[in-house]
């Protein structure tokens, strides 16, 4: 292997480029179980919003990343994985089939 290669593969590897993952807003209330999840919000920022679907009251948000939520909730969050950039989904119930639209951030 020429000298220019290795260096080439050894800057590859000592890469210290990670892809950063931003904070999203999570209900609390979601979190504890008493609303279920009702919206979930892919902002063109590349962060997420997972909501109750009630007022939205800041005392009841907190900040997290979005994989943390897919991980606690796998059924019911797995298909909205690959939401697009700029799209929600939203239902009236658990259970109920999510409807997909695309929103302006505000």
């Amino acid at each position: 292997m020429s000298p220019k290669k290795r260096s080439r593969r050894a800057s590859v590897r000592g890469s210290t480029r990670r892809r950063v993952e931003r904070l999203s807003i999570v209900s609390t209330r979601v979190l504890d179980g008493s609303e279920p999840l009702r919206l979930v919000a892919h902002n063109r920022d590349g962060s997420w919003q997972f909501l109750d679907g009630t007022p939205v009251d800041v005392d009841h948000l907190i900040a997290t990343h979005a994989h943390h939520l897919f991980d606690e909730f796998p059924d019911e969050l797995g298909p909205l994985r690959a939401l697009p950039v700029g799209h929600l989904a939203a239902r009236t119930e658990p259970g109920r089939p999510w409807r997909v639209e695309e929103f302006a951030d505000e």
